[in-house]
């Protein structure tokens, strides 16, 4: 029982250190390689700030979060005073060199020419264009045939085939549901009739047992009777 108090509160102790971590990180955005790159600076510079800041009277600065030291902003802008006016704001970038420019020679003036076009040139009017352009003129002679609206055809088509497999579909359910029906039905006269015809065996079995018996009853009988009609005299009166 001490052993499960124990395990549920270290438990709840690194529970507690999770959230504070998570939360500080949140508060703390700032890490010594972050502040470099914003910088422009080597991150042993920052390093040397922060050496500087816990030797100062600000003490401890920042805190180890993954094994990563975190600084809020406040703590930042402490860093930043340990460090140089040289190294608090970036470096200007540097102007590029200007483009060489070679020396033009002057050009010596030349005298004025005149030129003189002579008359072998004929200018020539711009001729006038039709309206109407003939695109027939410019093919062949086949002849091509199209519909005017294949797209409507197709989908003539498609409701035509759709309906026939539709159609097809509804036959074969249809088939199959009477060959199902023709199977039971087969099954159920099967049934009886292999039921009639062990009736039928049975029926001829006993129906000739009993004509038997019945022919040797009715032979005794007729003993019996005649036995009786002996004692009267064969029916004659006395």
């Amino acid at each position: 029982m001490a052993d499960l108090n124990h395990t549920e509160l270290h438990s709840e102790a690194s529970l507690e250190q999770w959230l504070d971590s998570e939360l500080h990180s949140e508060t703390a955005p700032h890490t010594l390689a972050s502040i470099a790159c914003e910088l422009a600076v080597s991150k042993r510079a920052v390093q040397n700030w922060h050496k500087l800041a816990l030797s100062g009277e600000h003490g401890e600065l920042g805190r180890l979060i993954g094994g990563e030291r975190r600084f809020t902003a406040s703590e930042r802008e402490i860093l930043l005073s340990y460090a140089s006016e040289r190294a608090k704001a970036p470096k200007p970038a540097q102007p590029s060199p200007a483009p060489t420019v070679q020396p033009v020679e002057p050009v010596a003036e030349v005298a004025a020419i005149t030129v003189i076009e002579g008359n072998h040139r004929s200018t020539l009017a711009a001729p006038n264009f039709g309206s109407t352009i003939n695109l027939g003129a410019q093919r062949g002679d086949l002849a091509v045939m199209s519909y005017g609206d294949p797209m409507a055809a197709a989908a003539s088509a498609l409701a035509v085939m759709g309906a026939n497999a539709q159609a097809m579909a509804a036959d074969l359910a249809r088939q199959q549901n009477q060959l199902a029906q023709t199977a039971q039905a087969v099954a159920a006269l099967k049934q009886q009739a292999e039921a009639m015809a062990q009736a039928q065996a049975e029926y001829r079995i006993k129906s000739d047992l009993l004509s038997v018996i019945q022919n040797q009853q009715t032979g005794e009988l007729t003993t019996l009777l005649g036995k009786a009609t002996a004692l009267t005299g064969n029916g004659e009166q006395a």
